[in-house]
């Protein structure tokens, strides 16, 4: 049975036409980080992707979910994105990065 919602319930809720995606990615290191180093990785992956891409990221360098800031869904370039830019570290042995989901639900 289908649920018939108001525009304004649909947009609170983030559903049908306001949905929004975002995805998971995970990390391994080729060899663990002290936390200063940790810390410069995160800090050039916020200023090379996440911030110039119009991002968020909740996580940490080994793993986490990103999704768009403000209202709007991540694309699969930003995905790829995510991704390429991991694969370029010589820090990092292997990412993965999940397909797109709901953000909310």
């Amino acid at each position: 049975m289908t649920t018939q919602r108001s525009r304004r319930l649909r947009k609170k809720l983030r559903v049908d036409e306001f949905q929004e995606m975002g995805f998971d990615f995970s990390v391994e290191l080729k060899q663990p980080l002290d936390e200063s180093q940790a810390d410069a990785l995160v800090d050039a992956f916020l200023d090379e992707v996440v911030i110039p891409r119009g991002l968020e990221f909740g996580g940490w360098i080994n793993g986490g979910f990103i999704c768009k800031a403000g209202r709007g869904s991540a694309t699969d370039a930003d995905r790829e994105a995510v991704a390429d830019w991991f694969k370029a570290r010589a820090e990092v042995s292997d990412a993965n990065v999940s397909p797109l989901v709901d953000a909310w639900h």
